[in-house]
């Protein structure tokens, strides 16, 4: 048999032309395939085909929902209406269904996210929540005549029901876990700022989030840019009684405004809230749960706001750094046990609104003084101690033990001195100025939606009505008709009277108790 060589090929020029155009054909071949197919596709199905191609690349995280909504338009606008199957039609609604499940959410390609060993940095800038929420917003709502033209009316239905009310959602990486997560907010412009008024950012990482409203970033000259860091870390040494105190993961958060100098600003208002879960058994009191933040340089937990919620979960409005945790907290004292006020006491104390006068004594039959109410009363309405640099009080003096409760008091409207310069603090308290202080702390909402009239004239019924003060009568009506301040057995109400360290615990307990349950407050 003769052997083949490049030698033969070249002198043989018929098999040659044939080997090539065998060779040609071979390449050719599913091309041609290819355009037979495409040529046996309707227009239709072509245009779909390049929209499943979009939403496949939208699934792998290569488009965001802004690009894909833009491409579902373009296919809207190309399909020729009066040939739209059924099958073309559960096409579009996946397409849909997808865009509506994701656009409440900022895009991850859209976030800045720089990874380090120890921590994980993510920034937003001045312009990714505006222009994420104008684009989905706008973008979804030009969807709904094409969409109901096709009839896919539930469509567009899905995406009215799935477009953002009040949130914008920030996923955080899962693998944020392996260290600390920071956040860097940028403020927004006036320019940029219209439609969000109402909005918030919402971070969520696995379990907790954080709620922060944008309106604390509008900004008519640049503003200060917020930062948010948080990790979990080993429980602080508790320092408290129980073992078990500990119901949740600590969570070391660093929460400041960073000013365009540079300078670092750590006041807040409460108006970032975290969420977080909290575990709880069969033997858990849910009475003595509470909020608290380690100081590291006191060594102890301070009681902070917290909204419990039955899903096993707490709102904490954040009002600066520290280290955040949901503890069971029982606090007793050695002269209380059976004393009448003990179940209120325990309760006040645990609550750190109720404070001893010695390290284990509470001394519950002493008259409680001004000073002590104001201080006790702040706590009750949540309010903050205050530090000016001028006292208010000539009697009340920086160096007083009372002095930061008295100003925040003050500050807070809840006091007043008995002249313009002096607030008595060490004189005891009397019933009618408890009232007064109270009353205060419930504000001008409650007074007005209170039956003045009708609290007055059932006050009118005790003996020593006319020894109230004219300017406590309404004070005294309302706690007497919210069920405060109660009535002597002899039919009297002794506005004069002193009360004792138990007796202003117990009241303040039935107003922690109307703030807590607002709907007993009258309307």
């Amino acid at each position: 048999m003769r052997r083949l060589s490049l030698e033969f090929l070249i002198k043989s020029p018929v098999p040659l032309v044939l080997m090539a155009i065998a060779l040609l054909a071979f390449i050719l071949a599913p091309g041609l395939a290819w355009a037979d197919d495409e040529e046996d596709k309707s227009y239709n199905e072509q245009v779909l085909d390049d929209l499943m191609y979009y939403k496949y690349s939208f699934e792998q995280g290569n488009l965001d929902t802004s690009a894909l909504i833009d491409h579902l338009h373009e296919a809207l606008n190309k399909l020729n209406k009066s040939d739209i199957q059924e099958g073309m039609r559960e096409d579009i609604r996946q397409v849909v269904k997808l865009i509506a499940a994701n656009m409440a959410d900022l895009p991850a390609n859209s976030v800045p996210v720089k990874a380090t060993k120890t921590k994980l940095v993510i920034t937003l800038g001045s312009k990714t929540l505006p222009d994420h929420f104008h684009n989905i917003i706008y973008k979804a709502e030009d969807l709904t005549g094409e969409l109901t033209e096709i009839g896919l009316s539930d469509m567009v239905e899905l995406l009215h029901n799935s477009m953002p009310r009040d949130v914008i959602g920030l996923k955080v990486p899962e693998d944020a876990s392996r260290g600390s997560v920071q956040l860097s907010l940028s403020p927004i412009s006036v320019d940029d700022f219209e439609g969000l008024e109402e909005y918030s950012l919402l971070v969520k990482d696995g379990g907790i989030t954080f709620k922060i409203p944008l309106r604390i970033l509008r900004s008519k000259d640049g503003g200060s840019s917020l930062t948010l860091s948080y990790k979990t870390v080993e429980p602080a040494p508790l320092f408290l009684p129980a073992a078990d105190a500990l119901k949740s993961a600590e969570y070391d958060i660093d929460i400041f405004w960073q000013k365009q100098d540079g300078s670092r600003d750590d006041k807040q208002t409460g108006q970032v809230v975290l969420t977080m879960p909290y575990r709880q058994d069969d033997s858990t009191d849910p009475d003595y749960l509470g909020v608290f933040t380690y100081n590291d340089t006191a060594r102890d937990w301070t009681i902070v706001k917290g909204e419990f919620k039955a899903s096993d979960q707490v709102d904490i409005p954040l009002t600066g750094p520290g280290k955040y945790a949901v503890l069971e907290y029982k606090k007793t004292f050695a002269d209380i046990a059976g004393h009448w006020a003990e179940k209120d006491i325990v309760y006040m104390a645990s609550k750190q609104i109720a404070q001893g006068l010695m390290e284990n004594y509470f001394l519950p039959d002493n008259p409680v003084t001004r000073a002590q109410f104001a201080a006790m009363v702040l706590k009750t309405f949540g309010q903050s101690e205050v530090i000016p640099e001028k006292p208010t009080f000539i009697d009340v003096p920086s160096e007083s033990e009372y002095f930061g409760a008295v100003e925040g008091a003050y500050r807070a409207g809840l006091i007043a001195g008995v002249d313009k310069t002096h607030f008595a603090p060490g004189l005891n308290i009397t019933r009618e100025e408890m009232a007064a202080m109270i009353a205060r702390g419930l504000g001008s909402g409650v007074l007005a939606s209170a039956d003045q009239a009708g609290a007055l004239e059932k006050l009118k019924n005790f003996k020593d009505y006319d020894n109230l003060s004219p300017w406590a009568r309404q004070s005294m009506a309302l706690c007497y008709q919210l069920g405060i301040i109660k009535g002597m057995p002899d039919q009297t109400i002794q506005p004069k009277a002193n009360t004792s360290r138990a007796e202003a615990t117990v009241m303040l307990r039935r107003v922690l108790d109307l703030l807590t349950a607002k709907e007993t407050l009258p309307k």
